[in-house]
């Protein structure tokens, strides 16, 4: 019989901060507060929790930090009324420094929930929706030799489609990587040396709020795709010489 190393894992030793955060977040999931709920003061979780005030006041920054509360003085805790997406930008944006792949990463994810906003905001565009991405698009014609101010439009772009699916978490994720949309985008143009490239850029662009400004759900979301396709093979070729 084959002996097998007597290997166990190392204990870890959780900040009860942290542990507070975790038993917090658990509350408000089950308890389903909604926003602009109170939270129970600091007195009463620190005695609840069978903590100290400063272990509560850790893990409501924490909270805080998080997008989950917000914090006043002398007030409890109230349940955020928007979303915060800073916590997954900055991951994002540590993702794309460390990460293998990230970039092909990014754009499949990117590619996933960005068909899906283009055809949700083809099915549920509002006159004013079209008019801010008509508008965009026409500023981001005549910037095609300036690849910050191009990539600055291009991201507004791709949020105010998001915005127009109709679907907040899906504007919010697709927000929270703005960044590094922006990052992207402006590295794909910077790439692109010829007038017929830049145009190509553009075009794809045009189409695609061409689509969704028709109300075309299958087309729309083609489009993106083929967008998605097309700015990827710009990122991953030689830079044009």
């Amino acid at each position: 019989m084959t002996a097998h190393p007597f290997v166990l894992d190392k204990l870890e030793r959780v900040p009860l901060s942290e542990q507070a955060v975790q038993s917090l977040l658990g509350y408000i999931e089950r308890s389903r507060l909604a926003p602009g709920a109170a939270l129970p003061g600091e007195g009463r979780l620190a005695e609840t929790l069978g903590v100290s005030r400063p272990v509560v006041r850790e893990a409501l920054r924490t909270l805080k930090g998080m997008g989950v509360v917000d914090i006043a003085n002398g007030k409890s805790p109230i349940i955020r009324r928007d979303l915060d997406a800073t916590a997954m930008s900055i991951y994002f944006a540590r993702a794309l420094q460390v990460l293998d792949n990230s970039t092909e990463d990014l754009m499949a994810v990117r590619a996933a929930l960005e068909g899906q906003s283009a055809a949700l905001a083809a099915a549920r565009r509002q006159p004013a929706q079209i008019e801010r991405m008509t508008a965009l698009v026409t500023r981001m014609q005549g910037c095609l030799r300036d690849p910050a101010t191009y990539a600055a439009l291009d991201t507004e772009l791709h949020v105010e489609i998001a915005r127009a699916s109709g679907n907040p978490l899906l504007w919010q994720m697709i927000g929270s990587i703005r960044a590094s949309l922006e990052s992207l985008s402006r590295q794909g143009m910077e790439r692109r040396k010829t007038r017929k490239s830049l145009q190509q850029v553009q075009d794809g662009h045009a189409e695609l709020v061409a689509r969704i400004c028709e109300g075309d759900v299958a087309g729309a979301a083609a489009s993106m795709q083929a967008h998605m396709a097309a700015a990827l093979h710009a990122l991953l070729r030689e830079p044009q010489a």
